[in-house]
């Protein structure tokens, strides 16, 4: 079982655009792939049915990859808070049950965060613990339009003292003609500062939302490594 934890380090780095773009990757090069969300923002009611966001851009990707969730919110924001006002409590063992559902169907599962280690899926339970708990590796996403490279080593360096798997972490939206030394040899000034494996770099791009699928994955494909991002061996890769 191929299984990650893909969270962002803070809101807007582009979580649900890379997870997408993985999960397809990983569909067209043969694994059966589902993409499990704990709770989903900003679901709204069209036509009768609720409709996702983060799942709708994952179908546009490849309609055959699984999309999950355990709770719908209407917010966009996610606290204690907005459980109260829409009556919908998260249960960490609902969640733990559903996560051990999907995994037992499908060669590889993805799960999607919510940017934010410190949510509260209960009043005493964060994001953070439900990652450890289920043991399961983590991989961070860091977008440079919202993000310092300070911000990122410092975030990074406090995360040395967490009991988590952390695999690594893939820098979002970098500028490709920096004049900016540390952004020029982001790899190089992360892996150096703070040991944490940079498993890809994506550039920004205008046109992300006018890509087609099979762009976005030879995209994928090309700016990150998937074997690693995974820790296997892929054959196709290999040929």
């Amino acid at each position: 079982m191929l299984e990650v934890f893909i969270t962002g380090i803070k809101p807007n780095s582009g979580v649900t655009f890379i997870t997408g773009g993985i999960a397809a990757s990983m569909q067209s090069l043969g694994y059966s792939t589902a993409v499990y969300l704990p709770a989903q923002t900003g679901a709204k009611l069209k036509n009768g049915y609720i409709q996702a966001p983060d799942f709708l851009f994952v179908k546009h990707m490849d309609r055959n990859i699984m999309t999950f969730c355990s709770y719908l919110y209407k917010s966009r924001s996610l606290d204690l808070s907005v459980y109260e006002a829409e009556k919908l409590y998260m249960d960490r063992n609902v969640i733990f049950q559903d996560y051990m559902t999907v995994a037992q169907q499908f060669e590889c599962l993805i799960v999607n965060g919510h940017s934010d280690l410190s949510l509260p899926i209960e009043k005493n339970f964060t994001e953070e613990e439900l990652i450890n708990a289920m043991n399961i590796p983590l991989i961070l996403v860091a977008s440079l339009r919202n993000t310092t490279i300070d911000e990122i080593l410092e975030y990074l360096n406090k995360m040395r003292s967490k009991p988590l798997n952390l695999r690594g972490i893939i820098i979002n939206e970098c500028p490709i003609r920096s004049l900016d030394y540390d952004v020029r040899d982001i790899q190089k000034t992360i892996e150096l500062r703070t040991g944490v494996t940079v498993l890809g770099i994506i550039p920004r791009l205008s046109t992300l939302r006018g890509l087609k699928p099979e762009d976005w994955i030879e995209y994928i494909l090309a700016c990150t490594d998937i074997e690693a991002i995974f820790n296997i061996k892929i054959a196709k890769l290999s040929s």
